[in-house]
């Protein structure tokens, strides 16, 4: 049954590609020209589809492995090259498929014997040098090497990127940031939302927090080891040792609409010593 939902998805999609010729249009040529590579994609997507819909697992894995490698593709040309009015529909179609995908490849395809499977956030290091352009263009804070990951995230690409340390932290910018002075040394990070993996468009979030007085407040930067995407495609989680008394460590969770975080959970943690348990501040879930 999840193939049958996966060629209706992808059915829907194509039917997106077919436009007729006074719909928008991309505005330059090679826009036009992935395009008409995506439907070929598209094209191959469902015939690997539906050549494994009664076929052995074995068959299948390998078809859902290559057809999660095309659709990634189809989403980055879309969210590229589609005009500005049909791509929220089109990307979140996009990410329908890919988390459909996966949920079929879990079923047929469990991890091998003495294997357990775990999701991952690829965490790079690079220099300045190797950003892209428009990502280059925003982001000034040291040339490298500099913490980043590029994630697959609502409408577009979540993006961090790593900034050094404050050597000498005064008590006043930690409890602006509500975080442990030790904590402000080490290599804090912008978090970026961009269109596509090219980092075309890239926007700045700032994140609304509790300080250390229970106050709501904004900082525009957190630790850049402890950022992490949420289940759902529009979250962000970060977690790190705060500069309040009596707790030992912050749990925050964002919902991100239109370029904004929106601070949705604040959990609080006083004792770290063995199993931490978390208490809710704040839940606007």
């Amino acid at each position: 049954m999840v193939s049958l939902r996966l060629l209706a998805t992808l059915g829907a999609l194509l039917g997106v590609v077919y436009e007729p010729a006074f719909a928008a249009e991309p505005g330059s040529p090679a826009c036009k020209r992935e395009l008409v590579a995506t439907q070929k994609k598209m094209q191959e997507s469902l015939a690997l589809l539906d050549s494994v819909q009664n076929a052995p697992a074995p068959r299948k894995c390998e078809a859902y492995s290559r057809h999660l490698t095309l659709a990634g593709e189809i989403r980055e040309s879309f969210a590229r090259c589609k005009p500005a009015d049909v791509r929220s529909e089109s990307v979140r179609d996009a990410d329908d498929v890919i988390d459909a995908t996966r949920d079929a490849y879990i079923k047929w395809c469990p991890p091998r014997p003495g294997m357990i499977r775990v999701r991952m956030t690829e965490v790079t290091h690079i220099m300045r040098d190797q950003l892209p352009k428009p990502l280059a263009a925003a982001h000034h804070c040291g040339e490298g090497p500099m913490t980043t990951f590029n994630e697959r995230f609502d409408l577009g690409r979540l993006v961090v990127l790593g900034c050094p340390g404050n050597p000498n932290p005064t008590a006043e910018e930690a409890a602006t940031r509500n975080i442990r002075p030790e904590l402000l040394k080490k290599e804090q990070a912008y978090v970026y939302v961009t269109r596509d993996m090219d980092g075309d468009d890239p926007r700045r979030l700032r994140f609304p927090i509790l300080a250390a007085d229970g106050r709501e407040t904004m900082i525009d930067q957190l630790l850049a080891e402890r950022i992490l995407p949420g289940d759902k495609r529009d979250e962000i989680l970060a977690f790190w040792e705060p500069a309040s008394d009596g707790v030992c460590r912050i749990r925050a969770m964002w919902r991100v609409t239109d370029a904004k975080a929106n601070l949705v959970l604040w959990q609080e943690a006083t004792d770290c010593s063995g199993h931490t348990e978390f208490k809710t501040v704040l839940d606007r879930r």
